[in-house]
């Protein structure tokens, strides 16, 4: 539209205003505030009748600009600014998602910076301009340019061979000028953009800076799926998780709604060197008696929820399929929140055999490290029933004592080292108690299709705590790798829930760390075609040793205020900066075999009960 068409246009309203009020007689008479007011008054109309004119929708936050600066774009990057109308500026936030349409494909991008310039030539940072603007409050934001800078992500656009398909490729063109800027509202376009499966473990909602990303679907929200097929390689669980926040943010809340997706019926994987495919088991270390809780519904599931979560997917509702396995320690009882099926077993001293650092602490030398195991040899090598009260007496005898010492097999002071730090009382109560034990059992634990969860939140000696988790950790690690493993465990897949990580995966501090690490490194590295994947959680994941943290493909980064934490995570600049502000139930996804990195947002109701 020419501007004297607009004129015409204004004018043709002044007379009309004239004729029934008489306040202007002409066009003339209507100068100066009385024109902008006029102009302001009709501005949405004029601004309609023009997007329609050149088939551009109303909700067009703006235009791409050169007035500012170029357009450009490169190999290393692009310098792409947009100017934003006065109508859609408390719509726009850093990281919003845009199209910018070029006919035939479209720039898909998000905006990365935000900027005001003045529109006119005045200068406001004056002692006289701040108190007017404090006392009349009367600034008005057409008096300045709102430039959004973005950054292009790629370009969508459908394959002339698949025709009705959507895909992307990076960055190779750049827009026109005056070309507008366009809200995303197509829920397949923003998965293709984001390269989001559309299908798959069930994450939460995409959002932007804690609010829900919205389109014309139904339901409006943008679902985050974590890559669960064969389809690119193996499912990505099997490539390791983790889930990282600060105590209070919502890890457990997040945690059963992720591992309740794992347990589908239709949820299979293939077997090392079969066709047949099974359901996985779930194992759950719960150092806070809350997992076995996925055996119940949650009651404040409403219809309305139903709907949602069918319509994306979501798995929700009570595995009945739950057991709690109780180790038997004396002097403790288990008398938690658990309500499915409890089943009592003890770890026998003989799986100490092959798994030395079940009694030696962290702390001793290595000189100390290897006597231990020189003792557990020949101990084992005796005939008889072989327990822990047992070994206690064979390195307590004098006679024993001397025999190492004057051999040279073991120094004096390492043996009397390794007897002080091996006797325990701890360890009289947890290992060959009256139940059955751990390893007469496997097949009750790891069967297709269920949640075992191990609580130890009753037991009050933290040293006891560790010895059963480590002691679960090598049985399915060491039956995984050995090739002549047992089948309960060699055949099944294996999720591996593993709460308060650091505490076992810790940097190596000493032999004692590194022998466990090592194993652990072997397990993340074979995981893939084993079968066995590690969901790990933490508050602490800069404590966790680089070897195994390097094997995590999916990482779930809720709110961090540690520093030290926020820069172990290694995400994107623009991503690093928002993490000390995400709200419980907001979170970052990082995982590069599965889509860009986003945030997204949790489900506000578990998917089972939670307490």
């Amino acid at each position: 539209m020419r501007d004297e068409d607009i004129l015409s246009f204004v004018k043709d309203r002044n007379d009309e205003k004239d004729r029934t009020t008489g306040e202007f007689k002409n066009e003339s008479s209507v100068t100066g505030d009385g024109l902008a007011e006029l102009f302001e008054e009709f501005e949405p109309e004029i601004t309609s009748l023009l997007n329609r004119q050149n088939g551009i929708s109303d909700d067009a936050f703006g235009i791409i600009t050169t007035g500012i600066d170029p357009l450009e774009i490169t190999e290393d990057g692009a310098r792409i600014t947009g100017y934003i109308t006065t109508s859609h500026r408390q719509k726009v936030r850093l990281g919003t998602y845009v199209m910018v349409p070029y006919g035939d494909e479209d720039l898909f991008a998000r905006i990365w910076k935000l900027q005001y310039l003045q529109e006119f030539a005045v200068d406001d940072a004056t002692e006289i301009h701040s108190r007017r603007m404090l006392e009349s409050n009367t600034t008005d934001e057409v008096d300045y340019k709102f430039l959004a800078y973005l950054d292009p992500i790629c370009i969508l656009y459908e394959p002339k061979d698949k025709e009705g398909t959507l895909s992307r490729r990076m960055s190779d063109r750049i827009p026109r000028p005056n070309t507008p800027i366009l809200p995303v509202t197509e829920k397949k376009k923003i998965q293709t953009g984001l390269n989001i499966p559309e299908e798959g473990i069930f994450l939460g909602h995409l959002s932007v800076g804690g609010e829900l990303v919205r389109t014309h679907a139904v339901p409006p929200t943008v679902p985050y799926y974590l890559r669960n097929d064969y389809s690119m390689g193996d499912p990505l669980i099997f490539r390791h998780m983790l889930v990282c926040g600060s105590t209070g943010t919502g890890k457990t809340f997040l945690t059963k709604n992720i591992l309740r997706q794992f347990m589908s019926e239709n949820n299979r994987y293939n077997l090392r060197g079969s066709e047949e495919k099974r359901n996985p088991c779930l194992v759950i270390m719960d150092p806070q008696d809350e997992y076995s809780q996925i055996f119940e519904d949650n009651p404040d599931i409403t219809d309305d929820d139903d709907f949602r979560f069918s319509a994306e997917k979501v798995n929700f509702g009570a595995c009945k399929n739950t057991r709690t396995f109780v180790a038997k320690v004396e002097g403790e009882g288990y008398t938690g929140r658990s309500r499915a099926e409890q089943i009592e077993f003890t770890i026998p001293f003989e799986m100490v055999r092959n798994n030395s650092w079940l009694i030696a602490p962290v702390g001793m030398t290595e000189l100390q490290y290897v006597g231990v195991d020189v003792l557990l040899d020949d101990y084992f090598k005796k005939g008889g029933q072989h327990t822990y009260s047992g070994f206690m007496d064979f390195i307590s005898d004098d006679a024993t004592r001397d025999y190492y010492v004057e051999s040279g097999k073991i120094h004096e002071a390492s043996y009397d080292g390794i007897v002080r730090r091996v006797k325990n009382r701890a360890l009289v109560k947890v290992f060959d108690q009256p139940a059955r034990p751990i390893s007469e059992i496997l097949g009750q634990i790891f069967k297709p299709g269920q949640v075992s969860v191990f609580p130890t939140e009753y037991i009050t000696n933290s040293r006891i705590r560790d010895i059963i988790t480590l002691t679960l950790m090598s049985l399915i690690v060491d039956n995984k790798l050995n090739t002549s493993g047992e089948a309960a465990v060699k055949e099944t897949p294996i999720i591996l829930g593993l709460d308060e990580a650091h505490r076992y995966l810790a940097k190596a501090g000493g032999e004692h760390s590194r022998r466990l690490i090592s194993k652990f490194a072997d397990a993340a590295r074979q995981g893939r075609k084993e079968g066995l994947g590690l969901f790990l959680i933490t508050q602490d994941p800069q404590d966790i040793d680089d070897t195994i943290f390097k094997q995590i493909n999916t990482r779930i980064i809720l709110n961090l205020s540690n520093d030290a934490a926020i820069s172990t995570i290694k995400v994107k600049k623009e991503f690093e900066k928002r993490i000390p502000y995400l709200k419980k139930g907001q979170m970052i996804v990082q995982s590069p075999d599965n889509s860009d990195m986003v945030e997204i947002m949790g489900l506000s109701r578990c998917v089972v009960k939670h307490v």
